[in-house]
């Protein structure tokens, strides 16, 4: 608190009057209490003149008053004595100017006075204006940047060092500098209360009011902060801040190694050039700490449910960082190799790549055969890490930045290093499938294609995960696994499936699993090669269908000697060899199936697979067809001997035992696979067609009477009949064959010429394979004798064979043709019954007309 001394006229008050001339250095404020303030006035202006016996001025104003207004006037007292301008020539006119102006008013002037008076005494003292500005080098090195250890103590106990140091005397000139920037901060602080008065006060006033003093605003000067401050910021993430202080130390480093900056005799001295290196050095040990961070709060974006602010304090020290690369840049002492440029914005680059890299499922992960499941853990990663990217870091970064193209590229070349550890080595045929599928597939698609949906991105710069080589090697790998496992696989599976065979034979098995086995395994590789695109799954099916023409070409030789071996040795187990032929015909529909698979992905370059794959299968199936049919006919060959005799007329035993050995082996043949079951049942119906009709070729019987003719016609009828319900009932699709004997019964049953000429005509028609001998033999049959007649009917045929309409018939429709011609000694007996049927006629009409006996009726009957 300041004292009124030395007062240089008399103060005259309304009670009391002191001489200030004789009371020189006694008059003093009254004593205060620490607490007291002294712009508070503690009680009323009417309590005053009465504790105080009068007033100092008419206006009544308090005695213990504002002490900078008399400290105003002890100013202008003194220079006056000093022979100064007469602003006070006495303290009279001095009050009176001072009567009714607000104390603060008139301490604001004071300080102007005190500005004043440290301008006129030089320039050696610089402003606290300046002092934020930029020095000179030797005002700087006058009062330098606190080191590190000063900055410890500095916290550690700062009043403590100040009491040392006042102990001692030394008053250095840090704490004058301290105690000035208090006092320039209280006028500035009393500075801002005067204003807000001097609108309350009355400003009527006895002499001519002054101008109010515009006042500049004094800003106290920023101490540079010490290298273990800087550090406190970077770790208290106050990052912006920190790296301004850090540009200014990096400013201080190069003009500290300027010669021109202190003179030639400084800058080659030992102690600067070991300051400047311990400068430089902080300075590079304070951006590596500062990068940290920074990189830090850029990893830590993508886990967090927002960004937050460090996030745009790190975009703002990109930016200052660019800005001063930029400055450097063009400044005329830039010299190359130094500390700058600093690319910050390529570190930050860096960092998101090295962040990707850090986030995803390292390739040391993969486990052989579980590549799938690895690739997936990529997926999810990398789709949830640029989701969080879109929603927490493209706001932050400015549109140049490009942040999200940034970081979608940066996780691309961190996949795309993972798959390359990944494919230098060897895979497994799955693993290559999945990586294969990977590519292709679901990276674009489940990828790039959900990141994408809301932020578009250039695919263009991305390129592609491996290289073309790469994936075509891989391609190239997957048909070598093919074709091994076709020729090495299946012709294992194929020998352990024979050595079963033998082994079986005595169980009735009509399935396989053989079939089964080796689709399955071409099965998983056309299929998923078919996944990974379109190209690849025809290479896989050509490769497969290839394969497996031979493979089918080996079991074709395996079943031809199986069928060797045991076609006539196979003893009591009938059954079970007709059952294990059963099972091997029943391998042919799935093979044939898989193979037409396989021939649509390319069927012009598969031809020849096709082929020879359909060659096998078919040979395969005929062979089991014939097998099977000749052991039916093994047993029912006997009974066809016993058709179309004498006896046959009037007994049906070997028709039935026929059709019941039929009925009997097709209740295993059942058990076969539909299309060679077909195959099956339509060469049995045309075998037993042929037979039957090859019965009636031999001529066994000869009709000599109409009655007999009727007869022999009606079992025809019935027995084409039977065949026919049966047949059906087989499911044969050769219902063709069943008009064969109802013509052939009609012809050895009709009259007149004509109507046999029409019978004969439509069944050479539905039957081109019928010759004129099977027509003759019918005739023979019926007992035609007349030749006229019977060359009528024959010239039908010869009519028909010559005729164009008649194309040549192919086996599958031939029913006549493997029909033998009937012998020489079938054509002698013919003839004979012809001698005795003209003579018999010739005797009976020569008969007169009687009745004939029973007996006679009874040996016609027989006949």
């Amino acid at each position: 608190m300041p004292v009124l001394k030395n007062l240089p006229s008399r103060l005259k008050g309304g009670r009391f009057s002191v001489d200030l001339e004789t009371t020189r250095s006694e008059f003093i404020l009254r004593k205060m209490s620490l607490n007291h303030n002294p712009f508070e006035e503690p009680g009323s202006d009417e309590d005053w003149p009465r504790s105080n016996g009068g007033s100092l001025l008419d206006g009544r104003v308090p005695r213990d008053r504002n002490p900078f207004e008399d400290e105003e006037d002890e100013n202008e007292a003194n220079e006056v004595r000093r022979g100064g301008s007469g602003k006070g020539s006495s303290i009279k006119g001095t009050l009176e100017r001072m009567k009714g102006v607000s104390p603060l008013k008139t301490l604001g002037k004071l300080g102007k006075n005190l500005r004043l008076s440290a301008r006129s005494k030089g320039r050696e003292t610089p402003s606290p204006q300046g002092s934020i500005g930029s020095a000179s080098p030797m005002q700087r090195k006058k009062k330098g940047r606190r080191s590190s250890e000063g900055s410890l103590l500095r916290m550690a106990g700062k009043c403590k060092d100040r009491k040392e140091s006042l102990t001692n005397g030394d008053l250095c000139s840090e704490a004058d500098s301290d105690s000035t920037s208090r006092r320039l901060s209280f006028l500035k602080m009393v500075g801002k209360g005067k204003m807000k008065r001097e609108s309350m006060q009355d400003h009527s006033s006895q002499g001519p009011e002054e101008e109010p003093v515009e006042e500049v605003p004094e800003v106290k000067p920023r101490e540079p902060l010490s290298v273990l401050e800087i550090l406190q910021l970077v770790t208290k993430r106050d990052l912006f801040l920190a790296d301004t202080h850090i540009l200014e130390l990096e400013q201080e480093c190069r003009e500290a190694e300027s010669p021109t900056a202190g003179g030639n005799e400084d800058f080659t001295s030992p102690s600067s050039k070991d300051s400047s290196r311990r400068k430089a050095k902080d300075v590079e040990l304070l951006y590596e700490a500062l990068q940290k961070e920074l990189w830090d709060v850029v990893r830590d974006s993508l886990r967090c449910p927002t960004a937050g602010p460090n996030l745009g304090l790190v975009v703002q020290v990109i930016q200052q960082e660019e800005q001063a690369d930029l400055d450097w840049a063009q400044s005329e002492g830039a010299a190359p190799g130094g500390p700058r440029p600093r690319e910050f914005k390529k570190r930050w680059r860096e960092a998101v790549v090295e962040l990707a890299d850090a986030n995803l499922p390292q390739h040391e992960e993969a486990r052989a055969g579980e590549l799938a499941a690895y690739l997936d853990k990529l997926r999810v990663r990398m789709v949830e890490d640029l989701g969080a990217a879109r929603r927490n870091v493209v706001s932050v970064y400015p549109a140049e930045y490009d942040s999200f193209q940034v970081y979608t590229h940066s996780y691309h070349q961190a996949v795309t290093r993972r798959l390359q550890a990944i494919t230098n080595g060897d895979l497994q045929i799955s693993d290559i499938y999945s990586m294969l599928d990977w590519l292709y597939n679901i990276y674009n698609r489940d990828v790039l294609g959900t990141v994408t949906i809301t932020t578009p991105i250039n695919l263009s710069q991305l390129g592609p995960l491996l290289p073309t080589e790469t994936v075509e090697k891989l391609e190239l790998d997957c048909l070598n696994s093919v074709r091994g496992k076709v020729t090495n696989e299946l012709s294992q599976v194929l020998e352990e499936e024979e050595k079963k065979w033998l082994d079986t034979l005595n169980i009735e098995e009509y399935q396989i699993p053989l079939a089964r086995t080796v689709i399955q395994r071409l099965q998983e590789d056309l299929e998923r090669s078919a996944a990974v695109n379109r190209h690849l799954g025809s290479r896989v099916a050509q490769c497969s269908l290839n394969g497996l023409a031979d493979f089918l070409y080996s079991f074709q030789r395996k079943v031809e000697m199986f069928h060797e071996m045991l076609v006539s040795n196979f003893g009591e187990n009938e059954d079970g060899y007709i059952a294990k032929t059963i099972a091997l015909v029943n391998c042919c529909p799935s093979f044939r199936s898989f193979v037409e698979r396989c021939s649509q992905c390319d069927p012009t370059t598969s031809e020849d697979s096709i082929r020879r794959a359909n060659t096998s299968l078919d040979r395969i199936v005929n062979l089991s067809v014939r097998v099977l049919n000749d052991r039916l006919f093994e047993h029912i060959r006997p009974f066809f001997d016993k058709l179309i005799k004498r006896k046959w007329l009037s007994n049906t035993e070997p028709f039935e035992q026929i059709e019941a050995l039929i009925k009997e082996h097709f209740k295993k043949f059942c058990r076969m696979d539909k299309p060679p079951y077909e195959v099956l049942v339509v060469e049995v119906h045309r075998r037993v067609m042929t037979e039957y009709v090859r019965a009636i070729m031999r001529g066994r019987i000869i009709c000599t009477s109409l009655k007999m003719r009727k007869r022999m016609a009606g079992r025809l009828r019935d027995e084409g009949k039977h065949l026919k319900t049966l047949f059906k009932e087989l499911e044969s699709s050769a219902s063709w064959l069943d008009s064969a004997i109802p013509h052939l019964s009609e012809i050895i049953l009709l009259e007149d010429t004509p109507s046999i000429q029409m019978e004969v005509g439509v069944l050479v028609r539905e039957f081109p394979d019928i010759r004129r001998k099977h027509v003759s033999a019918i005739l023979n049959i019926r007992g035609m004798t007349r030749q006229t007649e019977r060359q009528e009917i024959l010239n039908i045929v010869k009519d028909i064979e010559n005729s164009d309409s008649v194309m040549r018939v192919s086996r599958d429709r031939a029913l006549f043709a493997e029909v033998p011609v009937t012998s020489e000694v079938h054509c002698l007996n013919v003839g004979l019954s012809r001698v005795a049927l003209t003579a018999s006629s010739l005797f009976s009409s020569m008969r007169f007309r009687r009745r004939r006996t029973p007996a006679r009726e009874n040996q016609d009957d027989m006949l």
